[in-house]
């Protein structure tokens, strides 16, 4: 059973996405970072400010989370 979930991914100018390692942006939203919480989604701003020189913005998203049973 899928569940919906709401999180934040960090967006630059040009449409691309945050990532936490080098290069630091993807173009695909699935690749981008997911946050949950408001500290991680503040330290990530920072983190990405420090790595790539450029300002992000905080996009908010939705995503299922998908529970797959073994059998």
């Amino acid at each position: 059973m899928s569940i919906e979930r709401n999180g934040h991914v960090l967006k630059y100018e040009d449409g691309r996405y945050y990532i936490e390692e080098a290069p630091y942006a993807t173009a695909k939203l699935d690749e981008a970072k997911i946050y949950t919480k408001y500290f991680d989604l503040v330290e990530a701003q920072g983190a990405a400010l420090r790595h790539t020189g450029e300002a992000v913005k905080i996009t908010a998203v939705s995503f299922y989370v998908c529970n797959i049973a073994e059998k």
